[in-house]
């Protein structure tokens, strides 16, 4: 009789720029020139999966594992999750009050769901914010500030939960049990 045991993994990734959360890598090299964000984990027989996603521009903290009820636990839980967005122009105090309390996000998503929203520094014609999401709509924070008149300059996810990449370098990942979230 033959036993195959299953180890379940899972990786906290700082994800870096123009790495796309996507395993067909090749058409997107093709078009964008981006690479696949599992071509930086350890080759395994298993399916990799991220446990949300972050598009090609956005950098920063992203689980990745083999485990699929942590990907849906993951995903449909009100997981906390916060940003870092430097963004064009000075947000005025009702920029910020809006994005508090939501915004349509247009192309049919609805309004984003009330969030905490701190202006952290303002210089020249920028502001940078911290961003506080249990969502997890499609590019939610772009089109959130799109909506006031803004748009993103720079787009981290500084952590998931308690889990924070401040410790790896853009690339960079490290194992994380199996009770994290």
């Amino acid at each position: 009789m033959f036993l195959y045991f299953l180890a379940l993994l899972t990786f906290l990734v700082n994800k870096p720029l123009n790495t796309v959360c996507s395993h067909d890598s090749q058409s997107f090299q093709q078009v964008t020139s981006a690479s696949s964000i599992y071509s930086l984990l350890p080759d395994i027989q298993e399916k990799y999966h991220t446990v949300g996603r972050l598009d090609k521009g956005t950098t920063g903290a992203l689980l990745i594992t083999t485990d699929t009820k942590l990907v849906e636990f993951g995903t449909s839980r009100n997981v906390e999750k916060v940003y870092e967005a430097t963004c064009m122009g000075i947000l005025s105090s009702d920029d910020v009050r809006r994005l508090r309390n939501g915004v349509d996000l247009q192309g049919g998503l609805g309004f984003s769901s009330p969030c905490p929203v701190e202006i952290i520094a303002t210089e020249r014609k920028t502001t940078t914010l911290h961003i506080t999401l249990t969502q997890g709509k499609n590019r939610q924070i772009r089109r959130m500030l799109h909506s006031i008149g803004s748009g993103v300059m720079k787009l981290r996810r500084l952590s998931i939960g308690p889990l924070h990449c401040d410790d790896l370098a853009e690339g960079e990942y490290r194992g994380e049990g199996t009770d994290i979230l």
